[in-house]
């Protein structure tokens, strides 16, 4: 008998998951035969004698489970693959296995491991066929066939045990490269409202600005209060964004212990008086390329949950290190994915609660937290994991419970120099102004207003469009053009960067400003490298208004 002469029964009471699956074993050329509840599955195994049943766990009449356990008690040969969509923790897997099942998938299954699964469970219903009918005919050779089998089902276990490791690494990196595409996706758009949203209020703030009445100072506390929630909001966007390692990072050469010093005052006042924070900045310390302020929030997202895992107060420490991994000597905390060379090392310690082994699978993953609701997002740690990976480092974490938590931030060694600290802009500093003509394409209206009303009101002469074939006919119909600043996401067929090229080609040395809230490496991947002058969303009213005649200039 071959792998595919026996039948398949497949029991679903959802139809086009079972209509999936059935089609698919077809396909792959299987015998099938489906049920939708658990009485139509006993049914048929009685009438069609399965080989394998694969077999959802939630059914109408009865739990999969229990199909499971009479399947098995009843017919000793048929081999089970459980699915469900809605039980995929580790302990609904071990239940699953513990009542009978030979295998267990995650749906939604791909026909091609649902193929493959398949024909693992008929070789080894073949091989128990096998060894039964062996039994019953060739006695004599029974201590032999014996030995052999038990050598093949070794070889099985090992196989099985290789494939399910593969499984599990390969799942959890599907996972967390669909939720970086999503979050990627969520942030992008969530960008262009962040944009008037600061820009509209940093207006109204510079308005009110002049010595006021009272009235004008409750409008300003509020103005003020608007525009930290949307500075909150913004924040919550470059965690999802540094995540999906989408996040246009603002990279410079930065004293890592510099930083942390600086930033001692606001990380002891987020971990509270309960909490003592002890730092250990090592000497001589590399410097790194990194961006600072995604630095500053990753140590103070570590700062905060240290102090959450100490509810009855406990020590913080802060270290940092220089450290050389190589192929033969790597640093204990090391994790196996990272990249020999320098590194500097920052790492964070508790005395706090530690983890259990489960928790630690998940820390990472975006909006996974332990917290009650409405005391933590899960995107602190998942914001950590996005910052390392988009430096070029990776993150390690050490944890037990009642064993406190250490977890180690490798950064890559930069030789150039330390950066200058960039000066603080005041939300009332002098924009700089202009009287050129500016071309401003972009396909959100409230987007395009902002910009033109801001250019507008800082002396420019402003012309708009929605879209690259609107702005065309704008450079076609010979407008006087100076300054050409275009959305990189349009629709209608036309990114900004071609609309860019198709506009140069007809005014050449027309100068170009792209924005887009992904990344200019991104953008380079998508479209090519292209000499444009680049301006990253969110932005402010100040960044415009510099980036406008920088390009200009």
């Amino acid at each position: 008998m071959t792998v595919r002469d026996a039948c398949i029964l497949v029991v679903d009471d959802n139809e086009p998951g079972r209509y999936a699956k059935a089609h698919a074993l077809r396909r792959a050329g299987f015998a099938v035969v489906e049920a939708g509840n658990g009485a139509e599955a006993l049914a048929a195994s009685e009438r069609d004698s399965p080989a394998v049943v694969v077999l959802d766990v939630r059914l109408p009449d009865m739990s999969g489970l229990e199909v499971c356990r009479r399947l098995k008690g009843t017919h000793t040969g048929i081999m089970v693959l459980q699915t469900s969509a809605a039980m995929i923790e580790g302990r609904d897997r071990a239940a699953g296995l513990i009542g009978g099942a030979d295998n267990y998938l995650i749906e939604p299954i791909e026909p091609e491991e649902l193929i493959a699964t398949v024909e693992s469970l008929m070789r080894l219903h073949r091989a128990e066929r096998a060894l039964r009918e062996a039994n019953a005919t060739l006695e004599q050779n029974v201590l032999e066939r014996t030995r052999e089998l038990a050598e093949a089902n070794i070889r099985l276990v090992k196989e099985s045990e290789q494939r399910l490791a593969a499984e599990q690494a390969l799942m959890h990196a599907q996972k967390l490269e669909a939720i970086g595409q999503l979050t990627g996706g969520i942030a992008h758009d969530f960008n262009n409202l962040l944009t008037v949203i600061l820009g509209s209020l940093e207006m109204l703030q510079r308005s009110l600005a002049a010595p006021r009445a009272p009235a004008k100072e409750r409008q300003q506390r509020l103005v003020d209060g608007a525009l930290q929630a949307a500075r909150d909001c913004e924040s919550l966007t470059r965690q999802l964004l540094a995540f999906a390692r989408r996040q246009p990072a603002r990279y410079e050469v930065v004293d890592v212990n510099k930083a942390i010093e600086e930033f001692q005052a606001l990380l002891r006042r987020a971990a509270g008086e309960q909490v003592t924070i002890e730092f250990s900045l090592a000497p001589r310390l590399w410097a790194s390329h990194l961006d600072a302020s995604q630095l500053e929030a990753a140590i103070l997202n570590l700062t905060v949950n240290a102090r959450d895992a100490m509810p009855g107060g406990g020590t913080l420490r802060i270290e940092t290190s220089n450290v050389t991994v190589t192929e033969g000597k790597r640093d204990a905390l090391a994790p196996p994915d990272l990249t020999p060379g320098d590194y500097v090392r920052v790492k964070v310690s508790d005395t706090g609660e530690g983890m259990e082994p489960d928790v630690q699978a998940h820390v990472f993953e975006p909006f996974f937290t332990t917290k009650d609701v409405g005391k933590g997002s899960g995107l602190g740690l998942s914001q950590v994991y996005g910052f390392a990976q988009q430096t070029g480092g990776s993150v390690a974490l050490e944890s037990a419970p009642g064993q406190g938590t250490r977890i180690a931030l490798f950064l890559p060694r930069s030789l150039d120099r330390v950066s200058p600290a960039a000066a603080m802009r005041r939300p009332t500093e002098e924009l700089p102004r202009g009287n050129e003509t500016i071309l401003v394409v972009d396909d959100n209206f409230l987007v395009r207003g902002f910009v033109v009303d801001t250019m507008a009101n800082l002396g420019y002469r402003v012309l708009e469009a929605r879209d690259g074939p609107d702005a065309l006919a704008i450079v076609e119909a010979g407008e006087t053009i100076n300054l050409l600043f275009t959305d990189v996401v349009m629709p209608n067929g036309m990114s900004g960067i071609e609309l860019a090229r198709e506009a140069q080609k007809r005014r050449p040395g027309l100068k170009v400003l792209v924005t887009s809230g992904f990344s200019q490496n991104e953008l380079a991947s998508a479209h090519g490298t292209t000499p444009l002058s680049y301006l990253a969303k969110p932005y402010r009213t100040a960044d415009l208004a510099r980036r406008v005649r920088e390009t200009l200039g």
